[in-house]
C-alpha cells in the first residue's frame, strides 16, 4: 500500500512538473495557447486562466465574461480523479456532456462578435475569442519581409 502511494505520488509529481514546464515555455516563448498559435483560432478553453484569476480576486462577473464554464474545472477535476469510483456509464456521460457545453460555448463565442462584451460591456475591452492569422505564419511573415 505503501510503495502504492508513493508510485501514485511520484506520478503525479511528475505530470505536474512536465505541465509547470509546458507553460513556462510558452509563456517565455510568446505562443501562449499552442491551438490559437499554430489555427489562428481561439480555443475552447481560451479565456479560463484570466476567468479563474478574476475568480480569485473576488470578480466573478468577470470571471463570467472570460469564460462562462470555469466553474466548471474542479468538478471536472474530481471525476477525473476518482473515475474508478463512478459508474462507467455516468462518468462517460458526465465527460461527454462537459465536452458538449466546451464545444457549444465556444462555437457561440466564435460566431457572436464582442460575445462577452455583450453581457458585460463595461467590463472587457476585447473579445476573449477570435479568429485571425496564426502566430507562427506572423512570425515567418516578419522574418521574410523584416517587419
Amino acid at each position: 500500500m505503501r510503495l502504492h502511494l508513493r508510485r501514485k505520488t511520484r506520478r503525479t509529481l511528475h505530470a505536474l512538473l512536465v505541465c509547470g514546464l509546458a507553460i513556462a515555455v510558452l509563456h517565455t516563448t510568446g505562443i501562449g495557447c499552442p491551438i490559437k498559435f499554430m489555427t489562428g483560432i481561439s480555443c475552447p478553453g481560451c479565456g479560463m486562466t484570466r476567468a479563474w484569476l478574476s475568480a480569485l480576486s473576488l470578480r466573478p462577473d468577470l470571471a463570467l465574461a472570460y469564460h462562462p464554464l470555469f466553474w466548471s474545472v474542479p468538478e471536472l477535476t474530481g471525476i477525473v480523479a476518482y473515475r474508478r469510483r463512478i459508474p462507467r456509464k455516468l462518468f462517460r456521460t458526465l465527460i461527454s456532456t462537459a465536452i458538449v457545453a466546451f464545444v457549444a460555448v465556444w462555437v457561440v463565442r466564435l460566431a457572436l462578435h464582442h460575445d462577452a462584451g455583450l453581457l458585460f460591456s463595461d467590463l472587457l475591452t476585447t473579445d476573449v475569442v477570435s479568429i485571425g492569422t496564426p502566430k507562427w505564419l506572423t512570425l515567418i511573415r516578419a522574418l521574410v519581409v523584416g517587419d
